[in-house]
């Protein structure tokens, strides 16, 4: 939608001030997407009637810009202006009428006509040509506004769909409702509804329409209203993008049900160890990444996006890394040692920041890249890094596994957990063990040196297993050290048969006892692209 601006004054005294706000409509970025504008003198000579070329634009103009100064103009028999008679028909016609008077002596006739000016709308004064130029970028923007062409409101607070609580998904409100009553950050009434929640949230506005946050919240389908609102999870055997991309999910749910999808994705294909069970049996586990810390991260990822951009959330698996992408840069005059120091709490989405809190999704208002840092740390992984740029904001979690250590396998000891450092991989792990466990980690070693490009992990241990023809659970669990019952065999089952990697032998009855996995044509090619 194009609006067409006729600029209306005595066209000798403001010669110089019509042209300059015809340029700049004209080029501005913002002004000249939506403004089109007329100006007299700009016409070919014809033999017509002054007054017969310049009211009929007014008519087909949208907006009557008039500029009032000291002089009056020529006046007609009855003793009115070109500029009153273009004024007179844009009000007549209902056109909207933006009046500039420059502070200045005047003609009694263009006092007048000032002060009827006044009785009509209101009229802003200027003594400069700058000025005159920002009170008319102003006024036109203010029209952009009001006609809902350009936001002045937050994302998340504006109203950009027709959704309203007809629309709301009653599970995702029970679902709030029961970890904020966990988080205890506010009261939460046993009676509390979707009316409740989203009034107190700020979320519904009076009409009855959801918020841009409360669509991304609790609408049954949020993607359908605001599309960009999507987390992708990749995983990539190397360090760095390259085909075949092992997984790949893109999650469209409400907020939290994507962070959760997110988290599991991350936490489904990274090592999970256990220690030495003490004298009640039972042993300590450890993921390899921190859970707080990748949920933290992958939370200020959704949080803080720049939701105007039709960029998405990426979550990304490498060998030695976890790195999360969001569209969005930091506030003004904060660099990335910003993020490394106890700083201020600057949220982009704030009603969006505050849901989360509320949800017990913030560990520490202000403290949550720190929080990354001190559990990563605390675990004995790298720092973490954050790279802002114009465009995109870099969260990177390091594994233990890095490029520059990439000859040195860590294999999964059934008893021990990671044993670590191992410079000749299989002599070393052989030499610090006898027995059963010598030889699950000479097993474990020996494939992890042939396939460096695997994932030293618990899914990547069992893909390369099956390498080697079809197994039941049992024989799979007894080739890798753990109990037929383990959580970790039964997330990375999952993981593989999710990713499509892996398949059922007897898929029409997967309780069957001859019940085996195989690998599927996908995973066969897979290994070969590997040169396997």
């Amino acid at each position: 939608m194009r609006f067409k601006v006729f600029i209306s004054s005595v066209q000798r005294e403001f010669a110089a001030e019509r042209q300059m706000l015809a340029e700049y409509v004209r080029r501005d970025a913002l002004l000249g997407k939506f403004f089109d504008v007329f100006l007299f003198e700009e016409e070919p000579a014809c033999d017509v009637e002054a007054r017969d070329l310049y009211l009929p634009e007014v008519e087909k103009s949208d907006i009557y810009l008039g500029i009032l100064g000291a002089q009056f103009g020529n006046a007609a028999d009855d003793g009115i202006s070109p500029t009153e008679r273009e004024y007179d028909l844009a009000t007549i016609k209902g056109k909207e009428r933006l009046v500039f008077v420059k502070k200045c002596e005047r003609d009694p006739r263009e006092e007048r006509f000032v002060r009827k000016v006044q009785s009509n709308v209101v009229r802003k004064s200027f003594e400069t040509a700058e000025e005159l130029q920002l009170a008319v970028y102003a006024a036109l923007v203010r029209i952009l506004e009001n006609k809902g062409y350009i936001r002045v409101a937050p994302f998340d607070l504006a109203v950009d769909t027709k959704l309203t609580l007809a629309d709301v998904d009653d599970a995702k409100v029970r679902d709030y409702l029961a970890r904020a009553r966990e988080a205890k950050k506010i009261s939460v009434p046993k009676d509390a509804d979707a009316v409740w929640l989203l009034t107190k949230l700020g979320m519904i506005v009076p009409d009855g329409r959801l918020t841009n946050a409360g669509v991304l919240f609790f609408a049954k389908h949020p993607q359908q209203a605001i599309d960009i609102s999507v987390v992708k999870c990749l995983q990539y055997w190397g360090t760095h993008v390259e085909r075949p991309i092992p997984s790949y999910q893109t999650y469209e749910d409400g907020i939290i049900g994507m962070i959760e999808s997110a988290l599991a994705f991350v936490m489904g294909r990274i090592d999970r160890t256990i220690g030495i069970p003490d004298e009640r049996g039972l042993a300590a586990a450890q993921d390899e990444l921190p859970r707080m810390a990748v949920r933290e991260a992958i939370v200020n990822a959704v949080c803080h996006r720049d939701y105007e951009s039709n960029g998405a959330v990426q979550v990304m698996l490498f060998r030695d890394r976890l790195e999360i992408m969001n569209p969005g840069t930091l506030p003004r005059g904060w660099t990335a040692a910003t993020l490394l120091t106890t700083h201020e709490s600057v949220a982009r989405n704030k009603v969006i920041a505050k849901a989360l809190d509320w949800a017990g999704y913030v560990e520490r208002s202000g403290h949550g890249t720190e929080f990354i840092i001190e559990k990563c740390e605390a675990q004995g992984l790298a720092t973490p890094q954050y790279k802002p740029d114009p465009a995109i904001f870099h969260t990177i979690i390091w594994r233990k596994t890095t490029e520059a250590a990439a000859d040195k396998v860590r294999p999964t000891s059934p008893m021990c957990g990671v044993v670590g450092g191992v410079e000749d991989a299989t002599n070393s792990a052989v030499a610090q063990s006898n027995g059963p466990v010598a030889d699950q980690v000479a097993y474990d070693v020996a494939y992890q040196v042939a396939y460096q490009n695997v994932p030293s992990n618990t899914a990547g241990r069992i893909f390369l297993i099956l390498k080697d023809g079809p197994l039941g659970r049992a024989d799979i669990a007894k080739a890798i050290g753990v109990t037929r019952m383990a959580r970790s065999l039964k997330m990375a089952l999952d993981t593989l048969l999710e990713d499509g990697l892996i398949e059922y032998t007897i898929p029409d009855n997967l309780r069957s006892r001859l019940q085996k996995y195989r690998l599927t044509e996908k995973g066969r090619q897979m290994l070969a692209q590997k040169g396997k």
